[in-house]
């Protein structure tokens, strides 16, 4: 899937039925067969989005939650979460101005 991304796949891209890849990922069929934090963290960190209505998207991370994937829903439900980020003007540690990070958690009261 990397490589893929890496060569320009489009991240949102649909399926015949119109969903995405991290709709995909959010369905209690994916959580049952396991191992897909690593799959969606790689996605949302290449900005991939999904059109869930907001009861749609608590509903799918209920389920995150029911299956143990708490930390999962806990990034896909941030404004951020895990996505790329540029690190700028950071007075502290200046070496690390221009680099690219993932984002964990995004704090909109200090817009950081």
């Amino acid at each position: 899937m990397t490589l893929l991304l890496q060569l320009g796949a489009d991240v949102d891209s649909r399926n015949s039925n119109g969903i995405t890849a991290i709709e995909i990922l959010f369905s209690d069929s994916m959580f049952e067969r396991g191992h897909i934090s690593l799959r969606a963290r790689l996605l949302l960190s290449w900005g991939a989005t999904s059109n869930f209505d907001r009861d749609e998207r608590k509903h799918r991370l209920s389920i995150a939650r029911e299956w143990g994937y708490h930390k999962l829903a806990d990034l896909f439900e941030s404004e951020l979460g895990g996505r790329r980020c540029e690190i700028v003007n950071h007075s502290s540690r200046p070496e690390l101005n221009g680099k690219t990070c993932v984002a964990d958690e995004y704090l909109p009261d200090s817009n950081q």
